[in-house]
């Protein structure tokens, strides 16, 4: 193939119709039909096909957990090729299904843990008083349970605010907002650290050598998980909002704060409903 004929392959695609930006300089490629930037001179060709490249939206096809790791990877470790999806439809309902499959592994995991670390404690529930005890160990247990739920609940989607500033166009504050939902799949690294610290309680592990790995990974994961959470969602913002880089900076500042502040607002809350509970029912003794 010649030189000309090359060229006239690159300018063969429609002309992009809506503001897009190349991922490697942030130039805005509205109306280019080749496959470079002529800012920087990448290849931008992601941005002319209209079909979706996230796994997610192939699960049915490929299988829920490949599309899940896959999309996992897409996010975390190919952004530049993930925010080409802003040129074309993104469907909110599938970033929806990928966020709460992410909250519903990871409190699972967690309430496997408390189990494992309930039965792991060395005394007989089911004799005398140590039995009440237990008994009434459990209200608070799920209280925490139930907080840590709804803090996840929370903490997912606060990060969306920061992703469709009013004077963007709505249809990129759309895709925008979908698509910084699936920067919470590093959280499921954080399911993985109370899976294996469930597995470390074992008596039969925990006692052995193979209760090792399992420890250093309950103890590790949670800041694997978390930063690059966080990272993730800063990069993110950045790629698919270059014309608004102070919104990257906010959400780096401000979503950290938002989630202590999330997390201390559920503690008091649940505190405060369970002494009304506890005052209701004493007044009816």
């Amino acid at each position: 193939m010649t030189s000309t004929e090359s060229s006239a392959v690159q300018v063969a695609h429609t002309a992009i119709e809506q503001d897009v930006f190349c991922q490697s300089c942030g130039y805005d490629l509205r109306g280019l039909t080749g496959d470079r930037c002529p800012e920087c001179g990448a290849d931008i060709s992601g941005v002319h096909t209209l079909v979706t490249r996230i796994p997610w939206v192939y699960r049915h096809e490929i299988g829920r957990v490949r599309a899940y790791c896959q999309t996992l990877w897409l996010v975390m470790f190919c952004q530049r090729k993930f925010g080409e999806e802003m040129a074309r439809s993104v469907s909110w309902e599938d970033a929806q299904r990928f966020r709460w499959v992410t909250v519903g592994f990871l409190t699972v995991s967690i309430l496997a843990a408390v189990v494992a670390a309930y039965l792991n404690v060395p005394s007989n529930p089911f004799q005398g008083e140590l039995a009440n005890q237990s008994y009434m160990a459990i209200w608070p247990a799920c209280g925490c349970y139930l907080i840590i739920l709804l803090f996840l609940i929370v903490a997912t989607a606060i990060p969306s605010y920061f992703f469709h500033p009013r004077d963007v166009p709505v249809i990129q504050q759309n895709r925008a907002v979908a698509l910084s939902y699936y920067a919470c799949g590093p959280l499921v690294l954080l399911g993985v650290s109370c899976l294996s610290l469930a597995i470390a309680l074992l008596p039969k592990i925990g006692e052995s050598m193979l209760g090792v790995p399992f420890t250093f990974a309950a103890v590790g994961l949670p800041i694997g998980a978390v930063v690059p959470w966080w990272l993730d969602l800063i990069h993110l913002c950045r790629r698919l909002l270059p014309q608004r880089p102070g919104r990257a900076i906010a959400l780096a500042l401000l979503v950290p704060i938002l989630w202590i502040s999330s997390g201390a607002a559920l503690l008091l809350g649940i505190w405060f409903v369970g002494l009304f509970i506890v005052v209701v029912a004493n007044s009816f003794v």
